[in-house]
């Protein structure tokens, strides 16, 4: 920090000289003085006052106490003879003696007692950091077990002393005044008397007291009465300030506390020559902010951090290695720089303010009480200083202060305010009043969400930020009808609403989601719950002990969904890539099937016995290549082997049946997915579960050319390790077993043919179906695995499958290029749209931010250049599938 404060000169009498030049409030008290006073004197000069005759009497000694303390004060400050916290230190020192002064004048009047009646000090005055012409905060409580308040009730006894206390402190009289008293951070200051009871104060802390409150009492200290019950008091709200675990819409008010502090400065930058020093960016109360944020986020589990004053919590701050050392040191000497400035512009006219003036020859008289050289190096200087600060406060609360609302946004009374539907306006939406009443609805309580005050608070701190997220989409309107029925489906509002407000970036994804991918926020609409997994990454686990069947199905779609969520929401912000997708979809599967299939098995043991044989489940195409998609369907086939076949296969009709009713029933926590047997022998007509010799001897005799095509994609998901060695062997014998080309030839033909009349696709956005689409690459690189002999030619995946072709010689190196190109591209596409929009949904319904999605997953900078790119490609693979399979008629 190259700014810096001055001595103006070597002796206090020649900076007092100096400064009256300056300061006309100064110049007063330096006339009116034949020396410079040192505190002790004006300290002994507060205290006569206790004995003084009358209320005015008194009032005049505390004022000529005042005076001499300043004028102490502004001397040893000028010079350089004391730091800043040291003159903070002494302009506290003389406010605890006025506030004692005066609490022991109205007692002894009123002939109490200060048994049971304290002092407390808050805000800068309790963390001995008061500047020139300060306000102090105090609050006086009163034990009502304690206090006497002698013929009056002790309510009224400690009501009618504090009256006196501020008289004598704030009341203007000739002489001035010593202290401008402020009493409104007691507790619930609209509704309770000027003295409050201890009792009721800890109920209204324990009940009802806010996060700002907390952030006030860090600073408490006992100052004047009965100082042990007031220290009893301060720690019996040690649990309401240092909370062991700091909820969301705690750190959220924290947050809100700035907002309000910004938008009643309304600071326009950092280069302004006029700024407050105090509320502006950078300046001190963003350095307190800074490490009182800190000191309620830590302070509960750390001891430690449990300090009053700022630039000690810095420095404690950096020692526990919370922030650099750098920063500390930074922080410190900008406090301490701009609460120098900050007594000099109080200096000048005792003004209670906190701002340079704009006027050039007046803030020229501050710079030169500050020892500047000129007014410009000093504006310069004090830019420069804020924006360090607010460098350093920007990278604590870099994402909360990037909420800036764009215009008027009120939602109350009964008409729409006008500057509220212009706002809207231009924000992108249509139907500004449909919006606003929708609003003004949540606001009165109309939904669970907003049904206490909390979560009222809440969705208004929320609603800037929000609105302008929707209005980013491209689509604020749908992004605001979706976000509807995510809101009004909450069933703890508080909690969620904490949360967004917590975690901004979980609220720009929420809109982001609901506004990209209507069938993704469908979902999470019905299941706002799942946002949570969005903050930690749910693991699939065994069930815990004893659960039945059916509370191991709801307990597998609890976990499926949110696993589910979580890859979805990758997939759509672009963390994840669609092949990368595809496994994950695959792998969770897989999960469900193993955890399924072990729950059905201890269901039939449980009533039908042990199981009796080994069995096995594998998987066949999306899933069996692991490419599956979001909603994708289960094609699986269970395989068993028993000795005796006729003693065991009801056996495994039951536990394959159980099987599919646990993947594919709904029940209370939803479905999980549809499950298609076809693909066992014989088809429907087929027994569910199949035995191995069963299924070696049909596939080496009967079986369609098709059923081998189908074949190459088998994969083992779960079951016994040594049945899946046998059959692993016998899948080696069924594809060494030659078909005749021409006869392999004309069954694919046929078969894709036949496709291309009971599916036709659609339009170009058909990625599967549509001539050129994904079927008919796989359709190209199964015909090259059925000329493979070998266990080479099981190749799950369609990329397997194409390179086991191209090494074969089935497929040129360019053909086969070209197919996995084609194959990655529709691939991509294909999740995405998936996981965003219903089956067959027409492009008008696919959202702006959707179509932004699908071009940057695939490189592609328009719309119309990705439906180009789609059309060519598709005429290119129908081309190949021409070429190696046939025409489609």
């Amino acid at each position: 920090m190259s700014f810096g404060i001055h001595p103006l000169a070597a002796t206090e009498e020649q900076a007092l000289e100096f400064a009256a030049a300056q300061a006309p409030f100064l110049r007063r008290l330096w006339e009116k003085s034949d020396h410079v006073p040192d505190m002790d004197e004006a300290l002994a000069a507060m205290r006569r006052a206790v004995d003084a005759d009358n209320l005015e009497h008194a009032q005049q000694v505390m004022r000529h106490a005042k005076a001499l303390g300043h004028l102490s004060i502004a001397a040893a400050d000028l010079s350089a003879r004391q730091t800043v916290p040291e003159v903070t230190a002494d302009l506290t020192r003389l406010a605890d003696a006025a506030v004692q002064t005066a609490l022991e004048f109205a007692l002894r009047t009123s002939g109490l007692e200060s048994h049971g009646i304290f002092v407390v000090a808050l805000g800068k005055m309790g963390a001995q950091e008061l500047n020139y012409s300060s306000d102090i905060d105090i609050a006086v409580f009163y034990d009502p077990d304690v206090f006497d308040g002698g013929s009056r009730a002790p309510s009224d006894a400690a009501r009618r002393v504090v009256q006196m206390l501020v008289r004598l402190l704030d009341e203007r009289t000739p002489e001035g005044y010593v202290f401008r008293t402020d009493l409104r951070l007691r507790p619930d200051p609209s509704s309770t008397p000027l003295a409050v009871s201890t009792v009721m104060a800890e109920n209204y802390y324990e009940t009802v007291g806010q996060n700002w409150e907390r952030m006030v009492w860090i600073k408490a200290r006992a100052v004047a009465g009965d100082l042990d019950t007031a220290e009893r008091f301060i720690e019996t709200l040690r649990p309401f300030v240092w909370r062991r675990h700091l909820d969301y819409w705690a750190i959220n008010d924290i947050h809100a506390i700035k907002r309000m502090i910004n938008s009643k400065n309304k600071a326009r930058d950092l280069t302004e020559p006029d700024p407050d020093v105090k509320l502006c960016p950078g300046g001190i109360r963003e350095i307190e902010f800074f490490a009182q944020t800190q000191q309620l986020i830590l302070g509960g589990r750390d001891p430690d951090l449990r300090l009053r004053a700022t630039v000690p919590t810095l420095q404690r701050l950096a020692l526990k290695g919370i922030v650099s050392q750098d920063v500390a040191n930074d922080l410190t000497a900008a406090y301490e720089q701009l609460r120098a400035i900050e007594h000099r512009i109080q200096m000048r006219l005792d003004e209670h303010t906190h701002k340079l003036p704009s006027d050039a020859e007046a803030r020229r008289a501050i710079a030169r009480l500050c020892g500047a050289e000129d007014l410009e190096s000093f504006d310069r200087g004090v830019s420069e200083l804020r924006t360090r600060v607010h460098k350093i406060y920007l990278d604590l609360f870099a994402e909360e202060d990037r909420q800036k609302a764009t215009g008027n946004l009120l939602f109350t009374g009964v008409d729409d305010d006008p500057s509220t539907v212009a706002t809207l306006t231009e924000l992108g939406f249509t139907n500004p009043s449909h919006l606003i009443g929708t609003i003004r609805r949540w606001h009165r309580g109309r939904t669970t969400a907003t049904r206490n005050k909390r979560g009222r608070e809440l969705l208004t701190a929320l609603l800037p930020r929000l609105l302008l997220d929707m209005s980013s989409t491209g689509d604020p309107d749908a992004a605001f009808q979706r976000f509807s029925v995510f809101f009004e489906n909450l069933r703890s509002g508080v909690q969620t609403l904490s949360m967004l407000q917590a975690e901004p970036k979980l609220l720009d994804d929420l809109v982001s989601t609901l506004a990209l991918a209507p069938r993704l926020g469908t979902n999470l609409a019905r299941r706002p719950n799942l946002l949570e997994s969005l903050l930690s990454v749910p693991d699939f686990g065994a069930f815990p002990n004893g659960l039945d069947f059916e509370a191991a199905m709801d307990e597998m779609r609890r976990q499926h969904r949110e696993r589910e969520f979580l890859i979805g929401h990758e997939l759509l912000h672009g963390g994840l890539g669609a092949t990368e997708a595809a496994l994950r979809y695959s792998a969770l599967a897989d999960d469900a099937i193993a955890l399924m299939a072990q729950a059905a098995a201890e269901e039939c043991e449980r009533k039908f016995g042990p199981a009796p044989g080994p069995w096995m489940v594998a998987a066949m195409g999306k899933l069996g290549g692991q490419e599956m998609t979001a909603g994708s369907d289960l094609d699986l086939i269970i395989i068993y082997d028993l000795d005796d076949p006729a003693a065991g296969s009801l056996w495994m009709t039951r536990f394959t049946q159980r099987l599919i009713t646990a993947l594919s029933a709904e029940t209370g926590e939803g479905a999980l997915y549809e499950v298609d047997m076809r693909l066992r022998p014989s088809g429907r007509a087929g027994p569910v579960a199949v035995r191995l010799p069963a299924f070696e001897r049909y596939h080496l005799e009967e079986a369609w050319t098709w059923e081998r095509m189908a074949l190459t994609r088998i994969r083992f998901i779960t079951g016994d390790a040594m049945l899946r060695k046998h059959f692993e062997e016998i899948l080696i014998r069924i594809h060494s077993s030659a078909i005749p080309d021409d006869n392999r030839r004309a069954d694919i033909l046929e078969m894709r043919q036949r496709l291309a009349r009971e599916k036709a696709g659609g339009d170009w956005l058909d990625f599967k179906l549509a001539p050129g689409g994904l079927l008919d690459i796989e359709f190209i690189a199964q015909a090259g695995l059925l000329q493979i002999a070998a266990a080479s030619s099981i190749a799950p995946s369609t990329s397997q499958a194409i390179n086991a072709s191209m090494k074969s010689g089935f497929l040129s190196e360019a053909d086969g290029v070209e197919l996995l190109t084609a194959h990655q591209l529709f691939a991509t596409l294909q999740q995405i749209q998936r996981l965003a929009v219903l089956e067959n949904a027409p492009e008008t319904e696919y959202p702006l931010g959707l179509k932004q999605r699908m071009c940057k997953a695939v490189g592609v900078a328009e719309f119309n250049q990705l439906k180009s790119l789609v059309i060519m490609t598709k005429s290119k693979v129908a081309d190949l599938r021409e070429d190696y399979i046939g025409p489609l008629s």
